[in-house]
């Protein structure tokens, strides 16, 4: 393993060089200097998954390097002529294989830009051998928006060469007693903690901490501000409009927000709640054009293989289609997000949730503790779950299905703005459950839509006059396979809900959320 040494400032590094040579046969490769790019998603996928993905320019060609946090390689080190955006820009190969389930769809951030002074050595046995390297860099740290340039401290890192661990043992003691000190972080990390960075630090997920016995209202308005947070952390990524998952975020938050304000009942006067609820109701309306596009061209490549391979040429036409209409809707998108309406809305909502709490409200739930609240809402939209799911037989309509689709997601969401307030072994236990239903409902309302949205397709391609009879073709068999896999999902949708709705799971929800509940209805089986 490749280890890493801080070099003091008052260390000449050629002085160190001629130190190490009096006792030691080594061979120095000719100086260069390269350019060395870090990149991650915005959401850290690669930090989280204990490695860093870096791009060496030396000259024009780029090296392609991807590590662990210890300096441990990923895979081999992969040449190309351009740095990539996407992990599907990379070639067909072990590198890509391996790192797009890591990045998925995100595209890839450049977080810094160092320039590399480096100088190698090999450290040689008697034999000539290559048996380590030790390799010493002077590091600048580039100028880009938001980061100034400055120096770093200079480093020296020991390579081992397999088969030869002693080589790198005597190198690391020769260092310590020459003064210099070996460094904790990865290059990497002490660059990002330089510039004030906190690697990890984006998350879409609520993480707030509140107190049972918080004010209902005061609790309400910290997990609005958090979603608000989540809102304006994506905004700029949705304005782009390339890397898809700042829109998915920015939505969710939305969709939150609006969950919040209709099931947190009577803690923020109606006329509030209406505005409100119709503001980020019109939000919803306007991103969801773009995203739905989104999503038809990040499933486009499952499309395409689900089709038999003499057709599946036929069907990229519509993948023209797509890219074209969902450009035309992201600059719908980008013009909604500069109105007046908008900025109008997002500092008056910042206003609202700054605003102090009447500490004398007369509002039913305001000034209760929000754990009260919590259990008495959570346990009735489940208690309404059970019946409407229960209600549910072989001839049921699918808008049976759809709106106990509706009430998980209420119910979901309600479990995740309050999971602070329950042992976390417990609820999480419950979401699971709770998700793998949803996860079924789901397939059922998405197969549906896509059935509906790809005819509509059709038709828009055709009035284009840039469709063939073929690509109708592939476009009707896409939509014979969906309706099948709806089905599929309908029919296994009892075994999932039965899951759901076992006792063993009833009785987990009545022990977490009854107790300080006066709603305790026993649920029916």
């Amino acid at each position: 393993m490749r280890s890493e040494f801080f070099i003091p400032e008052n260390l000449d590094l050629e002085d160190l060089q001629s130190a190490l040579q009096k006792n030691t046969r080594t061979l120095a490769e000719p100086s260069r200097t390269v350019y060395r790019t870090y990149f991650d998603s915005f959401d850290w996928r690669l930090y989280l998954d204990n490695s860093l993905l870096e791009d060496t320019r030396d000259g024009n060609d780029h090296t392609l390097v991807w590590r662990t946090l210890k300096g441990e390689n990923r895979c081999p080190r992969l040449k190309l002529s351009a740095a990539p955006r996407f992990a599907s820009d990379l070639p067909q190969g072990p590198f890509r294989q391996r790192l797009e389930p890591v990045l998925e769809m995100r595209e890839l951030i450049q977080k810094f830009r160092i320039r590399s002074s480096i100088d190698t050595l090999r450290i040689l046995n008697k034999d000539e051998k290559t048996v380590a390297y030790l390799v010493t860099e002077k590091n600048t740290l580039q100028r880009q928006q938001g980061v100034r340039s400055g120096k770093l401290a200079d480093r020296a890192i020991i390579i081992p060469v397999r088969g030869f661990p002693k080589p790198c043992k005597e190198l690391a003691k020769f260092l310590q007693q020459q003064g210099l000190t070996p460094a904790q972080d990865d290059l990497m990390l002490a660059t990002l903690a330089t510039i004030g960075e906190i690697p990890g630090s984006y998350s879409s997920k609520l993480n707030l901490k509140l107190d049972p016995a918080m004010r209902a209202d005061l609790a309400t308005k910290g997990i609005l501000h958090r979603l608000l947070d989540i809102m304006e952390q994506n905004e700029d990524g949705t304005r782009t409009g390339t890397d898809t998952e700042f829109l998915h975020d920015y939505r969710v938050a939305i969709r939150r927000t609006r969950s919040a304000l209709s099931q947190i009942k009577a803690v923020f006067p109606k006329q509030i709640v209406d505005r409100y609820k119709t503001e980020f109701a019109w939000l919803g309306q306007i991103t969801s054009p773009s995203r739905d596009l989104d999503v038809y061209l990040l499933g486009f490549d499952k499309y395409r293989d689900s089709l038999p391979a003499d057709m599946q040429a036929d069907i990229e036409p519509l993948r023209d289609f797509l890219i074209r209409h969902q450009k035309l809707e992201n600059k719908a998108l980008v013009k909604a997000l500069g109105s007046a309406r908008y900025r109008r809305l997002i500092k008056n909502w910042h206003t609202f949730l700054e605003q102090p709490v009447n500490e004398r409200s007369t509002l039913k739930n305001a000034g209760r503790p929000i754990l009260e609240v919590a259990c008495k809402r959570i346990w009735r939209i489940y208690r309404l779950t059970i019946q409407e799911g229960t209600a549910i037989n072989a001839e049921s309509p699918a808008d049976d299905l759809h709106e106990l689709r509706k009430t998980c997601k209420k119910l979901r969401y309600l479990m995740e703005f309050f999971q602070s307030l329950f042992p976390a072994e417990k609820i999480k236990a419950l979401i699971r459950t709770l998700k793998t239903l949803q996860d079924n409902l789901g397939d059922f309302q998405d197969y549906e839509v896509q059935v509906t949205t790809l005819k509509k397709f059709s038709h828009q391609m055709v009035a284009e006059g840039k469709v063939s009879p073929d690509t109708l073709l592939a476009m009707g068999m896409l939509i014979d396979g969906l309706e099948r896999r709806q089905h599929q999902a309908r029919h296994e949708f009892a075994a999932r809900f039965n899951n759901f709705a076992m006792k063993e799971n009833r009785s987990h929800f009545r022990k977490l959320f009854t107790g300080c509940a006066d709603d305790t209805q026993e649920v029916s089986p």
